[in-house]
């Protein structure tokens, strides 16, 4: 009777054995493996989107994906523009063409000349035009603007008006208009110079950007870039700016106060 037990166990310890080998066959033939197809497939760039046109220059919406690929790729290295905010030092650089004052105590649209201050009384432009404070028309009112810094290598002056607006007074070219000169801390150059990022802040809660081509050893307007347009897109503060070579740039739109912004998103423009 022992022997006849031992061959049953043994019997179906062999059945045993037998199927624990076929399901091992069966998963090394069949493996299980995460579908690498769909994760490939979750990681693919989306198609870049075209939200805006124009002769100059195109915007494209594109994802987080593409914009950090780039951004690593790129490797780029902001050059910034040096400045003085010191009023003291550019005085001393500016003697005998900006003249600085403070206000006429209990006369606020006057300004006395004899007095230390950062209010500007007068400008001479390299050309030989002159821009006084409640005396000369023109888009910016000096009476209104404080000195902030300036810009040597481009002797440019940047002040700030009412509502902390930027303004500014370009003394190589003659111009006044910040619409045309910018705020140089906005800028960022393209890989040769060729172009650069310009942008200004107007009093608002979002700023504005333009874009300028270097001729004749100086910056000029280019392209205007919109804050919005036609529903497709709206812009407030650009981020994480990069430059790809001369004709592509990169930035990240940014609300403050509102990170998760469903307007928020990632872009590329590019020059015609």
């Amino acid at each position: 009777e022992l022997s006849v037990n031992m061959k049953k166990v043994l019997y179906c310890a062999g059945i045993v054995l037998s199927l624990c080998m076929a399901c091992q066959q069966n998963k090394v033939k069949n493996p299980v493996s995460p579908p690498i197809k769909e994760a490939i497939v979750s990681e693919k760039p989306a198609v870049d989107s075209l939200v805006f046109q124009d002769k100059m220059i195109r915007i494209y919406k594109i994802d987080s994906i593409s914009f950090f690929k780039e951004q690593q790729k790129a490797d780029y290295k902001r050059d910034t523009i040096a400045s003085i905010s010191d009023v003291k030092v550019a005085k001393k650089l500016l003697q005998g063409r900006v003249v600085f004052g403070d206000y006429t105590p209990g006369k606020v649209m006057e300004i006395d000349t004899l007095v230390e201050g950062n209010v500007i009384a007068q400008v001479r432009f390299n050309d030989g035009r002159l821009l006084e404070a409640g005396k000369t028309e023109s888009t910016i009112d000096l009476l209104e603007s404080m000195f902030v810094k300036y810009f040597p290598s481009e002797e440019i002056l940047l002040l700030e008006g009412g509502h902390t607006t930027d303004q500014a007074l370009d003394l190589r070219q003659g111009k006044w208009d910040v619409e045309e000169i910018g705020n140089l801390d906005y800028v960022y150059f393209s890989k040769h110079k060729k172009y650069r990022l310009n942008g200004m802040f107007n009093g608002q809660e979002c700023s504005s950007y333009f874009l300028q081509k270097k001729e004749n050893g100086g910056y000029l307007t280019y392209a205007q870039i919109p804050l919005d347009w036609n529903d497709n897109f709206e812009l407030c503060t650009l981020k994480e700016i990069f430059w790809k070579g001369d004709q592509q740039v990169y930035f990240r739109n940014f609300f403050y106060g509102a990170p998760h912004d469903k307007r928020a998103g990632f872009y590329r423009l590019d020059i015609i």
